[in-house]
Parts: C-alpha cells; sequence; structure tokens
C-alpha cells in the first residue's frame, strides 16, 4: 500500500491544483454543509499561516478540537495538516485515488492535501477546521468549502500573474473565497480599503474590523508591528466567535512563535530566518527588524522562487545603506529563480552582491538575514536536523 509520504512526493513536479469544478464530489453535500458552518477560512496576502496557528492555539487553550490546514511547509508535509490529536492520514490515499480514477484526474499536490486534511476534519468530528488558502480566494482550491467564516490578513501585490496588478484587484480575490460569508473579520487596512469593503461587497452579512475591536480594547494599533496584529486578529475572531469566554483568560493562553517567520536562529551576532517572498512582507521584515536592532551594517541572504515581482523587493533593499546582498546559490531548494537573474537585476542598478551558499549563512559572523522564500527556510531547516 503507498504510503501518504510518497504518493505526495510524486506530485512534486508536476503542474496539478487545477481540478477545481471536481473537487466538490469529493464530499457529500451534508458534508460541504458541516465544512461550510465549522471552517474559519484565512485569505490574505502575509499573515496567513501565523494567524491560523495562533487561532489553533487559543482553541486548544480554550479546549476546543480543532484541525488546521496550511502551506507550505518548511520542512516536512505532515506541517500542513495538524491537530490537538494525533492523525493518521494514510488511511486516506484510497479516497483520493480512487477519486482520480473515477474523475480521470490527476490531483495536485495542494489539492491532495486539503482534501486529506478536510476529510480527516469530518471523520474525526472536530469543533473547528482552520483552512488556510493557497493563491488567492475566489478560484483557489479551498473556495469548495463557501466558509461562513472568513479572516482577512493583509492585502498586497503578490501572485499578480494570477490575481491581477491592482490592489482592488486582489482584495476581490481575497474576498470572494466565499459568496456565504455570515462573518468577515478584517485586520488592520488602510482606510480606502476598508471602505470598499463596507460599501462594495454583498457577499458577507457582517464585517468585524480590528481597528475598531483594538479600540474598544483601549488599545493603539498604530505601533504594533505585523506579528501583533497577527496575534491580535486571531483573539478577535475566537473572542468573537465564542462569545461565551472572558477576555482575560484568552490573554493568558500562551503562543507558540510560528517557525520560519521571524524567527531569531542566532543571538551574537543577530541571524534571522523569515519566509518573506513579496514586497509587502520583505517591507514588513525589514521594518520589524529596524524597531528591534536598528541600522546594523547586516547581511542579508537571497533566494526566491520563480515567478516573484523580485525588481521590486529589490528596490525596496537596496535603497538602504546598511544591508549587502548575498544570493544563495542555484539549485539550492525547489524552483529557484536562477542568480543570474537576480544579479542582472542588480547590477542594472550598479549594486555589488555575492553569490553564497546555505553554509555561509551559519557561518558568517556578521549580523544576517536570510530572506525570499518559505522553500529556502524549509531547505535550511532540513539542514539544521
Amino acid at each position: 500500500m503507498t504510503n501518504l509520504k510518497n504518493y505526495l512526493e510524486a506530485k512534486v513536479n508536476s503542474r496539478g491544483n487545477k481540478n477545481l469544478n471536481y473537487l466538490s464530489s469529493f464530499f457529500s453535500e451534508t458534508e460541504l454543509s458541516i465544512l461550510s458552518e465549522k471552517t474559519i477560512s484565512i485569505v490574505g496576502t502575509n499573515g496567513k499561516s501565523s494567524t491560523a496557528n495562533n487561532i489553533a492555539m487559543l482553541l486548544e487553550g480554550l479546549d476546543k478540537s480543532y484541525i488546521v490546514f496550511t502551506s507550505p511547509h518548511l520542512y516536512d508535509y505532515k506541517e500542513r495538516i495538524t491537530a490537538h490529536i494525533d492523525l493518521n492520514l494514510n488511511q486516506y490515499i484510497e479516497y483520493l485515488e480512487n477519486f482520480e480514477l473515477e474523475n480521470n484526474i490527476i490531483l495536485g499536490y495542494f489539492e491532495s492535501t486539503f482534501l486529506i486534511a478536510a476529510k480527516a476534519f469530518l471523520h474525526n468530528d472536530l469543533d473547528y477546521f482552520i483552512c488556510e488558502a493557497g493563491i488567492g480566494g475566489k478560484y483557489d482550491t479551498t473556495s469548495i468549502i463557501q466558509s461562513k467564516t472568513v479572516v482577512l490578513t493583509s492585502i498586497g501585490l503578490d501572485h499578480t500573474d494570477i490575481l491581477g496588478n491592482k490592489i482592488t484587484d486582489i482584495l476581490d480575490q481575497k474576498i470572494y473565497v466565499s459568496n456565504n460569508i455570515e462573518t468577515l473579520f478584517v485586520s488592520v487596512l488602510n482606510e480606502d480599503l476598508i471602505e470598499i469593503i463596507k460599501s462594495e461587497y454583498t457577499n458577507y452579512s457582517k464585517s468585524i474590523f480590528l481597528s475598531e475591536y483594538l479600540n474598544s480594547k483601549n488599545i493603539s494599533f498604530s505601533k504594533l508591528i505585523f506579528k501583533d496584529l497577527n496575534y491580535y486578529l486571531s483573539l478577535m475572531v475566537v473572542d468573537l466567535l465564542l462569545q461565551d469566554i472572558k477576555y482575560a483568560d484568552l490573554t493568558n493562553i500562551k503562543i507558540k512563535e510560528a517557525k520560519g517567520r521571524f524567527e531569531i536562529v542566532n543571538d551574537s551576532p543577530v541571524k534571522i530566518i523569515d519566509g518573506a517572498h513579496n514586497y509587502e512582507g520583505v517591507e514588513i521584515l525589514l521594518r520589524n527588524y529596524e524597531n528591534k536592532y536598528g541600522n546594523l551594517n547586516t547581511d542579508i541572504f537571497l533566494g526566491f522562487k520563480k515567478g516573484k515581482d523580485i525588481n521590486n523587493i529589490l528596490n525596496l533593499i537596496i535603497g538602504k545603506t546598511n544591508y549587502n546582498l548575498h544570493l544563495i546559490e542555484d539549485d539550492t531548494f525547489f524552483d529557484q529563480e536562477i542568480t543570474k537573474e537576480i544579479g542582472y537585476l542588480l547590477d542594472k542598478h550598479g549594486k555589488n552582491y555575492k553569490i553564497t551558499s546555505l553554509e555561509q549563512f551559519k557561518k558568517n559572523k556578521n549580523p544576517s538575514i536570510l530572506l525570499g522564500s518559505l522553500y529556502l527556510i524549509g531547505e535550511y531547516k532540513k539542514r539544521e536536523l
């Protein structure tokens, strides 16, 4: 019998995830209704995984049962499907193989892990399915749930070839992960986007904005870093969904730091790894770093997945004089953009750089940041195990 690891590894290099029209039939109508009622769908450009894991830890602290589905993983596919209980995921391979055979399709990696997570949630009769969208929302695999609870973490330019080149286009893609939203939870966004959400969308019954929630708690959000906003967004979701709990009890629940997101792997010299891979994510990372450490002379080790808006990210970094650039050598991680392409952009700006290895990041004696892709961070993690 095929084990799940082998089943998924066979899909790594396939360009699947194009079976949206078939996926609903993997579930019965009753199952889809349960998923719609019990799923917390999380969409946004950045902060989805952190928010999903925060919500899970808060629910666990309140003795609620859950499964969390996130992506991508850093070094083990099991990171994508986690729960407060042990799960036997191998039992669902037969479901997937039969589904592929009956419909004459090949499921993609993301589709497969999502279907397993949803089926495991249903079979274990749990309280909440915390489900992170992949790309966008409207045409995302997870949209088949049509969740009644949706959480919007942030809006920025990423995957523009799929989602569009305008912030409003991307907002549209995210919010329409469901046409059946009862409660839409929204993080701190700029006022123009908030006004658009309030005035132009009709696919939700009620919207709750983090800025208003924080004001009600006498918390100033203007100085909060992105990680803290994700925490309070998660707190708001659990607080207002459950309603019968005390806010003080929620704030006493300990939250573990998410791996690979502003993770400090060394203190002296400071070394940080972060999967920031789009303009907004890198901007947030550098702002948080500078707030914490000042304008340290810092070596930045960069590696990007193909298809990213590399030029704008580089413009952001090279506009600061305290950063020295190191490009991670080719063939270090999955679907990596070649250094020649990145170097060409840097040469146009007259910016010096070095081509180096992950091992050099570890050995480096200067303050350092490794960023550009969660796949890169995952590779670093694998080599550290």
